[in-house]
């Protein structure tokens, strides 16, 4: 019998039907996964090139809405006016939709393939986990306000105090020149662009893709957090809400890590701008909302002790919640691993 007659391994028989078939599998390309640093250099560049989108973005709006001319005749006073309330609001919209929206999906698109997966939209939700996100963001109201005041209390120097008082006088004008809410219409809409859209897009950037990709790179879920929180706290640039914030973000991140989910931490931001929103539409119901307003809703006529005490108490209950949160969702993440198993 010739050797060339003998049988061949099956495997060797198998006929050549592709272009790949001809090239050795040792000489394959491999794909190489990128490192967490280069990751995060995506996400900057995309922000970066977010920012640069909703800037020209909104120049065009506003020379579309305002019947043409030049940016030189559009002072910021100009702009603040109550009569340009509908411009700010849907600069404001477009604004955060490129600055956190686009840069969160398209980085997830890069380096998972499936955004709205990384990202952290799993439908199962039970009505309890909905139930004690309403408790975080209630008792976040009471933390919040402690933490307010004890933001008040820290020492800095007059120019600092002055220079961030500006700060804090040009974010209430720009609130001021959206919250024109003269009816039930003007208060839904406040609540889709003011509360809404913001909580939905800062919860994608912030929880969705920055904590997401500092978890996976430190292992160490609790720093992701802290570090998420006050990125979240400093971008919004107010210094005297920046304990508030940093509380707020940190709360966020502990219901996106718990629930593995992004719609409680939604739910918990959209609650709390929805709060504020309508806090501002009741005392618009009985006169105009002015500066003053607005300012005395950030302050409280409590004594140091009993604010210190109801620092303690809310910050006591946030804890329980979160520590049945965290139960609820366990059990939730098991029931819906046994239906999809």
């Amino acid at each position: 019998m010739d050797v060339n007659d003998a049988q061949l391994p099956q495997e060797e028989q198998t006929p050549i039907t592709t272009f790949q078939d001809y090239i050795p599998k040792q000489q394959h390309p491999i794909k190489q996964p990128i490192s967490y640093f280069g990751q995060l250099a995506i996400l900057i560049g995309l922000t970066g090139g977010g920012l640069v989108i909703a800037g020209i973005v909104s120049v065009i709006i506003l020379l579309v809405m305002k019947g043409g001319g030049s940016l030189s005749s559009f002072s910021e006073a100009e702009l603040l006016k109550p009569e340009n309330a509908d411009v700010n609001k849907i600069i404001q919209l477009v604004s955060t939709l490129f600055l956190f929206f686009t840069p969160a999906f398209f980085f997830a698109l890069i380096v998972n393939g499936k955004p709205f997966n990384y990202l952290g939209f799993n439908k199962k939700v039970s009505p309890k986990q909905l139930g004690l996100v309403i408790l975080v963001a209630c008792t976040g109201l009471f933390l919040s306000g402690a933490l307010g005041e004890i933001n008040q209390l820290i020492p800095i120097t007059k120019g600092a105090r002055t220079y961030f008082q500006t700060l804090e006088d040009k974010y209430i004008d720009q609130m001021l020149s959206m919250m024109q809410l003269k009816s039930f219409a003007d208060y839904i809409v406040g609540l889709i662009i003011i509360a809404l859209a913001p909580a939905f897009l800062e919860e994608l950037f912030f929880r969705g893709a920055l904590q997401n990709l500092l978890t996976k790179w430190t292992k160490k879920p609790w720093l992701a957090i802290a570090i998420t929180s006050i990125v979240f706290s400093a971008i919004h640039f107010s210094y005297f809400g920046f304990l508030p914030r940093a509380m707020l973000g940190a709360v966020l991140g502990l219901l996106f890590y718990y629930g593995k989910n992004i719609w409680p931490s939604i739910l918990a931001h959209f609650l709390n701008n929805a709060i504020a929103v309508s806090q501002i539409y009741y005392f618009s119901l009985s006169g105009k909302v002015d500066k003053k307003v607005l300012q005395d809703l950030e302050k409280s006529s409590l004594a140091g002790w009993q604010i210190a005490l109801l620092g303690i108490v809310s910050a006591t209950a946030m804890i329980v919640w979160l520590y049945y949160f965290k139960k609820e969702s366990n059990k939730t993440l098991a029931q819906h691993n046994l239906e999809t198993a």
